[in-house]
């Protein structure tokens, strides 16, 4: 065991180069801070929530359901189910005390496959393939507003401006959580300045009178009524929701998280329904459903109809929104390569942590790369659509953690429960989302995203059941954890 010099940040803990398959005593590990009070919580949550679909893409909803009655029911609907999913996260994560959201909830119900499926799909595609999507239309914005006049806007530049976004946005997660937090926040406070501008215009737009688009007598005229065809307004109406779990994934980082998990979730979501659903409202006070369908920008639309020459504010706050939600993405999606790893089922390297920062360092690398990697090459967009439907299916089956762990976990603490309905609604919304496009008749998409799922037996079998170890990886793993000045962590169960 090669020795370093102990840390200027820690003088009681030495870094140690580990052998792959090799375990350091207690005292040579450390273990993630907990950093993250009720503010921050909240922050991650509401935060992780708004990006870039509130701003960009009401437009689907609107479309899937044919009138605007029903579109708002949809996303009462979608924002209601989110937070019923994030109760239903909140328990799990107390019942098993640990960082890792739905791949811990999975290893724990039904075994060790169906956690690696999902940490495979979730950690090597899409996870860093949401941030890359996530991060090209930031530079879509940014490459716009630079590039003057009719000027075409090279491609290249909106992957430069994509490539600076993650970089800095990694950067930031690698030093520190506490910064990263505080920065969460800000971003936090300043997209929902944002949304709360188009809900102060609208609110002047109904007062003059603007509100024949949104009148009861005709808002539900025209409603599509087969409930089969509404998935894809569900879908539509869900991905703006999407982050209600990203609290859970750094359960372990959270101060008295079996107080402040839940209590996250109950305060960031209902505000973001309400918010959403305002929002939604205001748009239709400027704008005709058929305008708001056919463009595909809506708030941009919103601002310049009703802003004038202030109407860069808007998208201004999407950059703000985009930039914000990929910082809380790069800090939630690092900590599950680091739980799976801790669990044994991805390269040792992984489960280790700063020493200077208490980071997840090399999580934080991977996650990093795997985007870079995806905008160099700008085509995974089709593979990731079809993942969408999968991540339905992997939250189904953890709210189904829910009553699978109280049945055979009877005697573990619940300092918090939700009602079991919940869980059991959650579940049956997850297999509408699932059946239905088969139904419909599946996209390619789709039957591409099951072969990628499940091509990662090819990798379980080997190396996670029957454990087989290169011996290059010993070596791999002792230059990294050299380089990386990285150290295996020790898990702290909460109080």
């Amino acid at each position: 065991m090669v020795e370093r010099e102990s840390s200027p940040s820690d003088p009681s803990v030495s870094v140690s180069v580990v052998p792959s398959g090799r375990r350091s005593s207690s005292d040579e590990r450390v273990h993630l801070r907990r950093e993250l009070g009720l503010i921050k919580a909240i922050s991650i949550v509401m935060g992780s929530i708004i990006g870039s679909g509130i701003f960009i893409s009401p437009q689907g909803v609107l479309r899937g359901t044919q009138s605007v009655g029903l579109s708002l029911i949809i996303w009462l609907v979608c924002g209601l189910v989110s937070l019923a999913g994030a109760l239903c996260f909140a328990e799990l994560s107390i019942v098993t005390g640990k960082s890792g959201s739905q791949y811990i909830y999975l290893k724990e119900a039904y075994g060790d496959i169906p956690a690696f499926l999902y940490s495979w799909t979730s950690s090597l595609l899409m996870r860093p393939g949401g941030q890359a999507m996530v991060t090209l239309a930031l530079g879509t914005y940014m490459a716009e507003f630079l590039v003057p006049g009719d000027c075409p806007v090279p491609d290249i530049l909106i992957k430069l401006f994509a490539v600076l976004v993650i970089t800095f946005t990694g950067f930031v997660n690698a030093v520190s959580v506490k910064w990263t937090t505080h920065l969460h926040v800000v971003f936090t406070v300043s997209k929902v300045i944002a949304l709360l501008i188009i809900v102060a215009v609208g609110v002047w737009m109904m007062i003059q009178g603007h509100t024949t688009h949104i009148s009861p007598s005709v808002s539900f005229h025209g409603s599509n009524t087969k409930v089969l065809t509404l998935t894809a307004a569900f879908y539509q109406g869900l991905y703006p929701y999407d982050g209600w779990g990203s609290l859970n994934t750094v359960y372990e980082e959270v101060k008295n998280p079996k107080r402040n998990v839940p209590l996250a979730a109950l305060i960031g979501i209902p505000v973001t329904i309400g918010i959403y659903i305002l929002v939604n409202v205001s748009y239709l006070t400027v704008l005709t459903p058929d305008e708001l369908i056919a463009s595909d920008a809506v708030a941009v639309a919103f601002a310049e109809r009703s802003l004038g020459v202030m109407s860069w504010v808007i998208p201004l706050g999407i950059c703000i929104s985009i930039f914000g939600a990929s910082m809380g993405s790069v800090l939630s999606d690092a900590r599950l390569p680091y739980v799976t790893s801790r669990e044994g089922h991805m390269v040792h390297i992984l489960s280790m942590i700063s020493i200077n920062r208490r980071t997840p360092l090399p999580g934080i690398c991977l996650e990093v790369l795997i985007a870079l990697f995806l905008i160099a090459i700008g085509s995974f967009d089709t593979l990731l659509y079809g993942l969408s439907f999968a991540g339905w299916g992997f939250y189904g089956a953890a709210v189904m953690a829910v009553p699978v762990l109280r049945y055979r976990q009877p005697d573990r603490p619940r300092p918090f429960k939700v009602p079991i309905i919940l869980a059991m609604l959650v579940f049956i919304c997850s297999l509408y989302l699932v059946i239905s496009p088969f139904v419909n008749g599946p996209d390619i998409e789709i039957i591409y995203a099951c072969l990628f799922i499940l091509s990662g037996l090819v990798f379980y079998f080997p190396f996670v059941h029957f454990k087989l170890r290169p011996r290059v990886m010993g070596r791999i793993t002792a230059f990294l954890q050299k380089l990386l000045i990285v150290v295996p962590s020790d898990y702290v169960e909460p109080e």
